[in-house]
């Protein structure tokens, strides 16, 4: 197989993904310059963990609100941006499930690689 050749679930992820960081940049843009960063890195961590082909992007019923899901070592996950808090959350399950991580500004660089391993295991 031709190690370059086009895979339809990365071209659906990344979409998906792209489309995710529009929305919250867009949304988190005068709260806190630094969310960008957050979001980029947030966004590294699930493209290199995610299972391929399990990434999608929608948003909430008042079509207001991103929300990302995906599969990181088996566990579906759900990732949305609270204004409230300025942080990413990143839920169990749906938007309504325990938060298991909030990503915001002052998001340590090595608790995005840590978060990311320990979903790995």
């Amino acid at each position: 197989m031709d190690m370059f050749a086009p895979v339809k679930s990365e071209k659906t992820d990344l979409d998906a993904v792209r489309r995710y960081a529009v929305s919250v940049i867009a949304q988190s843009e005068g709260e806190a310059l630094q969310m960008r960063a957050v979001t980029l890195a947030l966004l590294g961590g699930i493209m290199w963990r995610s299972a391929p082909g399990s990434t999608e992007m929608t948003q909430d019923e008042a079509g207001v609100k991103a929300i990302l899901s995906t599969t990181l070592g088996g566990r579906h996950l759900t990732f949305s941006y609270d204004q409230n808090t300025e942080a990413i959350e990143m839920r169990e399950g749906t938007t309504d499930g325990p938060v298991l991580h909030r990503f915001c500004n002052r998001t340590l660089i090595g608790d995005f690689e840590r978060t990311f391993s320990a979903l790995w295991r």
